[in-house]
């Protein structure tokens, strides 16, 4: 048997934020001014995906730097600026740990981090139970009925989620459509949900950047994540000003 000689990750978070965006701006762009986007039920699940990803990529980014130290004289916590061997040992084991949603795991990775509550955890719950609508399958039947007046009419109880979300607004439209005749799944196809989702995606995962004090493993994980632009720290700092250059273009 072959000793390994290193230890590396395949990126895969940004390939599916960047396929969520790509999908949703092409929809949106297609009905201009109409805020109707066939592709943000996709664009929703893509990106619950890409957190998902990303904290299994921080585990295996945790378990390459591990072996590195293994292979190299030691670094002391200080020189790590915090993070210690034990937590790098728990970040390791994120990924291989398969229950729980991506929330469930994102949770884990924030926590170890020493962080709890960030402003936007509700509005992750909301991406979750979105999600898990949209993909099981009893949350899109749609019963027909008619009513006493002859008239038909969709009689579908759209999830609770949409409830929750029904006051938000991104540059000013609703991420779900005041059409309560409409199937859910239609009235959450706007770009405004899309948009909604994406920033959400971004702000999650930058948070997780963010939160690593600083030192040598914080530089080995954000090298990982470094774009072409160079004017950019990462890839997900450049997504955010992207995705809100195309939020002035199709909701202006």
């Amino acid at each position: 048997m072959k000793e390994p000689l290193a230890y590396t990750t395949t990126i895969m978070s940004w390939n599916f934020l960047l396929s969520s965006f790509g999908r949703a701006k092409v929809a949106g762009d297609a009905n201009g001014k109409l805020d109707l986007n066939s592709e943000s039920p996709s664009s929703i699940v893509l990106c619950c995906i890409s957190i998902e990803e990303f904290c299994n990529e921080i585990s295996s980014l945790s378990r390459a730097f591990c072996f590195d130290q293994e292979r190299e004289p030691k670094l002391s916590e200080e020189e790590r600026a915090g993070i210690t061997q034990e937590k790098l040992n728990k970040l390791c084991a994120v990924s291989q740990d398969s229950k729980g949603s991506f929330y469930d795991r994102y949770k884990q990775v924030i926590r170890l981090l020493g962080e709890n509550n960030p402003g936007f955890m509700d509005n992750l719950v909301h991406l979750r139970d979105l999600r898990d609508s949209l993909v099981h399958f009893r949350s899109c039947d749609v019963p027909i009925t008619q009513g006493n007046d002859g008239v038909i009419r969709y009689a579908q109880n759209p999830p609770a989620v949409l409830h929750a979300l029904k006051n938000k607004r991104v540059s000013g439209k609703p991420v779900v459509a005041p059409r309560k005749d409409d199937e859910w799944a239609l009235r959450i196809s706007t770009s405004a949900m899309a948009i909604w989702a994406l920033h959400l995606t971004c702000q999650a995962i930058l948070y997780v950047l963010d939160s690593f004090p600083d030192g040598s493993f914080r530089k080995f994980v954000i090298e990982t994540y470094r774009p072409q632009d160079k004017s950019y720290r990462d890839l997900y700092s450049k997504a955010k000003d992207d995705i809100a250059e195309w939020e002035q273009e199709v909701l202006s």
